[in-house]
């Protein structure tokens, strides 16, 4: 069981729609405003677009609910409509780059992000940013400045902590990097990255029972993350325990459609308890993000196979056995049955 488990721990996404470290009070008139308490839904934010198809700060609101739901490209066009209404606005290139950050656009988002900073714009939210984009390109001393900039500004922000955690850990120095990464939850006790991330370091140690008491934590704070509720599932299959995961798979499936980890896991696991049509649902839609993973073409040839869709089962399985590695074997076997 634990041979299929090519798909480890992820860790949240890497966006943010607002500074959780200022409040704002809801205006008078009931017009909403960035990072409120409660940020408004997106139809109360169209009705106010309808009224006021002028105003940068709705279209940048919206961005960002937007962003929240996973709508890049939609958010990426209001964010540049924002920018375009109201170019003054330093906060409307931020808010391009989380578009841009999204998109994976790095150049870009660095660039609108740069630029603000070039107008004097000396801001967390946007040093926070840069630093997660120099991480990304793996500028780690740019990265590591720009956090710390952020940090200055806001010292109790998990995030900050999370990413300077990423940029030990991806120059060698694991000791600043879990410690960085204890601070981002002790920082905020319902920070689901820190707890992710925390957990798949352990896991890779074989310091399991540690693992599960930073999962099972993460958990009891906030049950409704889908990444803790897939890194569960991860765990708990990892450890023999296939049918106890499945359904974190689910939920985490539930509360994130998106999430193809977890979807391709819950195929496995369904075609090995001898769902086949189910493994096939799951495992069909996840080809086009993930055309490289060996272990998603070959139990999807396999799945294809058993639903007696004989054609297309060679063709995942001859892809499989090009990508190569441990299931590029199984494949090449498989082939050779039939």
């Amino acid at each position: 069981m634990k041979s299929f488990l090519l798909i480890l721990f992820i860790t949240a996404g890497l966006i943010w729609s607002c500074k959780p470290y200022t409040e704002k009070e809801n205006p008078a008139e009931g017009t909403p405003i960035d990072c409120t308490l409660s940020i408004p839904d997106l139809a109360q934010v169209n009705k106010f677009i309808l009224q006021d198809p002028n105003n940068a700060n709705l279209f940048r609101i919206r961005s960002q609910i937007l962003l929240d739901s996973g709508r890049y490209k939609e958010a990426l066009s209001d964010a540049k409509r924002a920018l375009s209404i109201n170019p003054e606005d330093q906060f409307n290139f931020i808010v391009v780059g989380k578009a841009h950050r999204a998109l994976g656009h790095v150049d870009s988002a660095l660039s609108a992000c740069a630029t603000a900073e070039q107008n004097g714009f000396a801001d967390p939210d946007n040093f926070m940013l840069m630093g997660d984009l120099y991480l990304v390109v793996r500028q780690y001393a740019k990265s590591l400045d720009y956090l710390n900039k952020a940090l200055k500004m806001a010292p109790f922000e998990p995030r900050i902590y999370f990413l300077k955690g990423m940029v030990f850990w991806e120059t060698k120095d694991t000791v600043k990097a879990i410690s960085n990464w204890q601070t981002s939850i002790e920082q905020d006790p319902e920070y689901a990255d820190g707890y992710c991330r925390l957990a798949t370091y352990y896991m890779a140690k074989k310091q399991y029972s540690v693992a599960e008491q930073f999962l099972r934590s993460g958990l009891r704070l906030r049950p409704n993350d889908a990444f803790l509720n897939f890194d569960m599932g991860v765990f708990l299959t990892y450890r023999n325990f296939p049918d106890s995961s499945i359904g974190f798979y689910e939920k985490a499936l539930a509360l994130d459609p998106k999430l193809n980890p977890a979807r391709i896991n819950l195929g496995v696991l369904r075609y090995r308890n001898g769902s086949f049509s189910e493994a096939l649902q799951l495992l069909e839609p996840c080809v086009k993000d993930d055309p490289k993973n060996s272990l998603l073409a070959y139990y999807l040839g396999l799945s294809y196979r058993k639903n007696e869709m004989e054609e297309k089962a060679v063709s995942e399985l001859e892809r499989a056995v090009a990508l190569g590695g441990e299931y590029g074997k199984e494949a090449a076997k498989a082939l050779k049955k039939k």
